[in-house]
């Protein structure tokens, strides 16, 4: 199989590209990161402006094209995968839109390269030896996890909406995720923090005792500079989610999760983080896990200890400066809490 990532960019029946694409490049920019492989996007004609501007801002060159249009509605009668046409070696992996045209050209194509199909997925990642693949099951109350070996090529239809409205993470000169320094312009006074590579000798967080970790409500340079602070002034060490490493915000190996470390400490502070299945399964039986949020509803505050429902850039300010003062933590992130409610 070849060492890439393609990724199907779906059109609508008026021929434009759909917002779905964005989705299908993000989880597969996270995925060439995490394997090592390149990035390829699949198209059935010659890519307009916007097509051009959107493969852009995922750093991408030019796609690979099928040698004639495909219909948005294939059938399954003609008995040939409207991406019969790429030919070759497979990819290790394929992901394309659970839509009209997903459906059945993920299918075929499966079928004719002997390879595995995992289709209605709400997301994909990877973990030393294997595909992680997320499916909605029960009525979706639940998710059914599926884990398929590196070494066998996968084609992944992703259910649209899934992985809700993302944007292409910023890049560096090189064409790589840029990590905090190079992120969002927030202003001169943050343009001092950066986020600086683990010392090789602590990379193992699943033994710390403290840790402030973050996700995707703190994905800019602000926010993480503040959790560094806050991390810096508890002596813990700073983790994230699977986004934050997938975006480049800080290393894999402070990634917490189902894909990344499993922790248990004695503090855990999440900063941002909705609590969602792939990340609170790395975190085992903290003796005090404490949630700052703005959504009230977040999943994490169900197994938070203390929540705090409020902006993270008024609330950690207020826990740094109160902790510069000596104040324990417990306490004033409560009282923080209050404060930054009114």
């Amino acid at each position: 199989m070849k060492d890439e990532i393609w990724v199907w960019l779906p059109r609508g029946q008026d021929g434009r590209i759909t917002p779905v694409a964005a989705e299908l490049l993000y989880e597969g920019q996270g995925l060439a990161r995490r394997l090592g492989v390149a990035l390829v996007a699949i198209t059935d004609r010659v890519p307009d402006s916007e097509t051009r501007t959107l493969l852009d801002a995922w750093g991408l060159g030019e796609p690979r094209q099928l040698s004639q249009p495909a219909a948005p509605h294939p059938l399954y009668d003609g008995g040939a995968s409207p991406l019969a046409g790429l030919g070759g070696e497979p990819p290790r992996l394929l992901l394309l839109a659970d839509d009209a045209f997903g459906k059945v050209a993920g299918p075929l194509w499966a079928a004719e390269c002997g390879v595995t199909l995992v289709n209605g997925a709400t997301g994909v990642t990877a973990d030393a030896q294997n595909y992680v693949v997320a499916r909605p099951s029960h009525g979706e109350q639940f998710e059914a996890l599926v884990t398929v070996p590196l070494r066998s090529p996968l084609a992944v239809t992703l259910l649209p909406g899934a992985v809700g409205s993302v944007a292409a993470p910023p890049r560096n000169l090189h064409g790589q995720p840029a990590m905090a320094a190079q992120g969002e312009q927030a202003g001169q006074a943050r343009d001092q923090y950066q986020i600086i590579p683990p010392d090789p000798a602590n990379l193992d967080i699943a033994d710390a005792e403290r840790i402030v970790a973050f996700g995707r409500g703190a994905f800019n340079r602000e926010a993480v500079a503040l959790v560094e602070q806050l991390a810096e002034r508890l002596g813990a060490v700073v983790a994230g989610t699977r986004p934050a490493a997938d975006e480049g915000w800080l290393p894999f190996e402070r990634q917490v999760g189902l894909t990344g470390a499993v922790v248990q400490p004695k503090l855990y502070v999440a900063v941002g983080i909705s609590g969602a299945p792939y990340h609170m399964v790395g975190i085992k039986d903290p003796e005090q896990l404490i949630a700052i949020n703005s959504d009230p509803e977040a999943p994490i505050f169900g197994s938070a200890k203390l929540g705090i429902v409020g902006d993270l850039y008024e609330v950690l300010p207020r826990l740094i400066a109160e902790l510069d003062e000596g104040k324990g933590l417990a306490g004033n992130a409560g009282a923080a809490g209050e404060k930054a409610k009114q």
